[in-house]
């Protein structure tokens, strides 16, 4: 006889209510804002139904300068240096350009607050509640979403590898120039003077403004070029802030769904204390799992498997990650910079468990183990400490990317319940197969 999934279908209808709620009542949540905190303490009144007990962690962080600020930033000292190439020190150029790209590099690749003393800074919170077992404690699972909500994105409504191609081709100009500026300055350094040179605008004796041949035969392609920046640079981030019922509310009400499961005695474990709640400000640039990894005492969480829900009510596929490859970190193993990887005994785990799942359940989603290239989850704050982790993704099964990804439809009537309940099949099982391991 086939045998029924271990959350009953109430499940479906409580996650969906709860998202349905915190969007008709409190609506869009820029990181660190009146609105964020109002959500975290109606997570909070949710865990603690259900918690044995609650706990906060505040920290405090930039809530705009990532990844908005970010592009306006790198992009702004791009443009300015844009100027400088037709100077008599094109070189200026050169400096801005590659400040700009590198602190985009620094933040983008590498986790770093590169910009944030520019931008002002708010409070946040993460709140978890956490589930005793009926023994003594021998691991610690976290599971958690986050709070916040993203600026809409409006070229993401092309698809994001369409995007993508835009971005990628902003920040090659930026290369591009500061090829040109170095070139120039070579040429003006040994007094090189090449056909149709021109000079104009003296100042206290020096001619400020130099166009010659080089100048001529690169505008070619510059100019086409600078309207994709500037559109980029203007039009990339949308005014709006959405309503993030898939992004990631969805999480938060798998996590704290598993903890109205477990709060029930039949379905506590033996020896695995399980935490679910949710981060602050990761639109911010993974703000809330950072604070979280640092506040979390270390004995937690080397003892601990965290997993990130991220955006699982959306999509018609389950994917977990084993990598979030647009991250990267420096580590004493030749070559020295490596993509931020998942731990395999967690996602392993994880896949294992939906297996068990997808037999007990007609219809159960697809699901598949892969690495994400673009954007990335919570998980990568645990990873990149050396901590096991990974994330449940939701998203298209052709793209396996994010349903309504920072889009003004990220609104409840889009979500797929189906789905949300699929993933609280995964992690009870998961949670059922690591207790039974430690027994």
């Amino acid at each position: 006889m086939k045998q029924k999934p271990k959350a009953s279908k109430e499940y479906k209808d409580y996650m969906f209510t709860f998202i349905d709620k915190i969007c008709k009542n409190i609506g869009p949540r820029l990181a660190t804002r009146e609105e964020e905190h109002k959500a975290i303490n109606l997570i909070k009144e949710e865990l603690n139904k259900s918690c044995d007990k609650t706990i906060t962690q505040d920290f405090k962080t930039a809530y705009t300068a990532y990844p908005r600020g970010l592009v306006r930033f790198g992009g702004g000292l791009c443009l300015i240096g844009f100027f400088f190439l037709f100077t008599t020190i094109p070189y200026i150029c050169a400096i801005l350009s590659l400040i700009g790209l590198l602190a985009a590099v620094g933040e983008l690749l590498f986790l770093k607050s590169t910009i944030d003393i520019f931008y002002k800074k708010g409070n946040s919170k993460n709140v978890f509640g956490k589930i005793k077992p009926k023994n003594e404690t021998k691991k610690f699972l976290i599971f958690g979403g986050h709070s916040d909500s993203a600026f809409e994105l409006p070229f993401a409504k092309n698809g994001v590898p369409a995007m993508q191609r835009r971005l990628y081709g902003a920040i090659a100009l930026g290369v591009f120039a500061i090829i040109w500026s170095i070139v120039k300055s070579i040429l003006l350094l040994l007094n090189i003077t090449l056909p149709f040179t021109y000079t104009f605008l003296p100042i206290f004796g020096f001619n400020l403004f130099i166009v010659n041949l080089l100048d001529y035969i690169l505008l070619i392609p510059f100019i086409p070029w600078l309207f994709l920046f500037l559109q980029v640079l203007i039009n990339f981030f949308g005014d709006e802030i959405v309503e993030g019922a898939n992004d990631n509310l969805s999480g938060i009400a798998v996590a704290i769904a598993i903890a109205k499961y477990l709060n029930k005695e039949e379905n506590r474990p033996n020896n695995v204390e399980v935490w679910c709640g949710s981060f602050g400000a990761e639109e911010a640039g993974q703000r809330g799992s950072r604070a979280f990894v640092k506040q979390t005492p270390r004995e937690i969480l080397e003892n601990s498997y965290a997993v990130i829900l991220e955006s699982v009510g959306g999509g018609e596929g389950i994917g977990i990650l084993t990598a979030e490859t647009m991250y990267l970190t420096i580590n004493s193993k030749f070559p020295f910079i490596h993509p931020i990887t998942h731990d395999s005994e967690v996602y392993n785990c994880l896949y294992e468990s939906y297996e068990i799942a997808k037999k007990k359940k007609a219809g159960f989603p697809p699901s598949e183990l892969l690495a994400a290239k673009f954007a990335g989850t919570d998980a990568v704050r645990f990873s990149e400490k050396g901590y096991k982790a990974c994330a449940i993704v939701g998203g298209g099964m052709e793209t396996m990317f994010i349903k309504n990804w920072h889009s003004l439809e990220d609104t409840p009537e889009n979500l797929n319940k189906n789905l949300m309940k699929a993933a609280l099949d995964i992690c009870v099982e998961f949670i059922d197969s690591v207790d039974k391991e430690l027994e």
